[in-house]
């Protein structure tokens, strides 16, 4: 057992040694590959997480998550076995998408806010994508329908909704005994004077969301780049044909087409490529499609589960089981498209929407992007001169 535990543990290195010797074999396609990685990064991601992210730190630092908590708890506490602040991870997870809701999970653990188990049972349902990406970019940009889009975000959240409800009983059984009931008005109190009696000022707390901010947001990029050269290096190797062609031997007799197959695996690693290969693949049924595109979604891809993880890491949370939640979650979310298509059937048959005039190409919405990028360009500035400052102040009180 030692012995199989000393060579394991230097798999990961001789990993990164071999992906540093194909990009340097390939210098031109992994330069492209991690220029793409980085414009998506900058052009969509940084203008679309980075106000969540901030905001979302500001409303844990100020106590209005345990404001939030005081009215939802006896709702959180019955479908989901958890605190009622866990409903605002939920909540940003749903609007702002993939990794937010798991960043405010493992910041919630990391504060003490909730417990281990009460951790992990938050970790298997606060982890979704954002209606932005399954609606405008997966059903109107890959499938040109809008329909499709919304068929697949009821079929993403219920799927998570699913997962966290059958997670409730997971560990300890969820306690009131250092959440006494003090009443919602007696909590209210309780919430204020801690506020009132904060030393630190609105603005310093926002100096430090910020910079945390920033960090998370940077710490996104490089994942995406890393994941980027990956893909296109095992594109380059032919890996991913490998696999597909074994794949397409044992599922042939199902009339499974290699291009799906093809368009799957590529989603198993980033789902926005995955999304929009399994879109492409017309020789497939349209149903299939969709379930395929659901189950990618909800599992969320490698990229942003070790993102995920890179946060939850900093937690006693379990990322193994994490990702078997997520796993199950696109299982479960495969399903549900099959059980809600009925209902989208005939909207899909008559949907006559204009998808060209929708999210992506509106000039209101690409005003907000560019606006976005010079308040990431301002606050940047503002990130390096506070640790500037931060490190003149230090050095001039070590000299005296």
């Amino acid at each position: 057992m030692k012995k199989i535990a000393v060579i394991t543990s230097f798999i990961p290195g001789i990993m990164i040694l071999v992906l540093l010797s194909y990009i340097v074999i390939f210098p031109q396609d992994s330069l492209d590959a991690a220029y793409l990685g980085l414009k998506i990064w900058f052009n969509t991601l940084v203008p679309a997480l980075l106000p969540f992210l901030i905001g979302s730190q500001i409303l844990i630092s100020l106590r209005t998550v345990d404001l939030i908590g005081l009215f939802l708890e006896p709702i959180t506490q019955f479908l989901f076995n958890v605190p009622g602040k866990g409903s605002f991870a939920f909540v940003m997870s749903i609007i702002s998408g993939y990794p937010v809701g798991i960043k405010i999970v493992s910041e919630l653990r990391e504060k003490n806010e909730v417990s281990k188990h009460e951790g992990q049972r938050l970790a298997s349902f606060c982890s979704t994508s954002g209606p932005l990406f399954v609606i405008g970019a997966v059903g109107i940009g890959m499938f040109k329908n809008p329909v499709i889009g919304y068929l697949l975000l009821f079929s993403h959240y219920l799927s998570a909704l699913t997962v966290g409800i059958f997670f409730r009983d997971y560990g300890e059984k969820y306690s009131r005994c250092n959440k006494t009931n003090i009443g919602l008005l007696n909590g209210i109190k309780s919430i204020a004077h801690t506020n009132t009696t904060n030393k630190r000022g609105f603005y310093s707390i926002l100096g430090d969301c910020i910079n945390d901010s920033i960090n998370t947001i940077l710490k996104v990029g490089g994942f995406i780049m890393i994941f980027s050269v990956v893909f296109r290096i095992l594109k380059i190797t032919n890996f991913i044909d490998t696999i597909t062609s074994f794949l397409f031997i044992l599922l042939s007799r199902f009339n499974v087409s290699q291009e799906l197959i093809y368009a799957f695996i590529s989603g198993v690693f980033e789902i926005t490529i995955g999304c929009n290969n399994v879109a492409l693949a017309q020789d497939s049924p349209l149903l299939l499609r969709i379930a395929l595109s659901s189950f990618m979604i909800s599992f969320s891809g490698i990229s942003i589960i070790a993102q995920a993880c890179s946060f939850l890491n900093k937690t006693d949370i379990n990322t193994s089981i994490y990702i078997f939640s997520k796993f199950l979650q696109g299982l479960v979310s495969f399903v549900y498209v099959y059980l809600l298509y009925p209902l989208f059937e005939y909207r899909l048959a008559i949907s006559t929407f204009n998808y060209e005039h929708y999210v992506y190409s509106s000039l209101k919405f690409q005003r907000f992007f560019m606006y976005s990028k010079f308040i990431f360009i301002i606050l940047l500035i503002f990130y390096t001169l506070n640790y500037l400052n931060y490190f003149i102040k230090k050095s001039f009180f070590e000299r005296f």
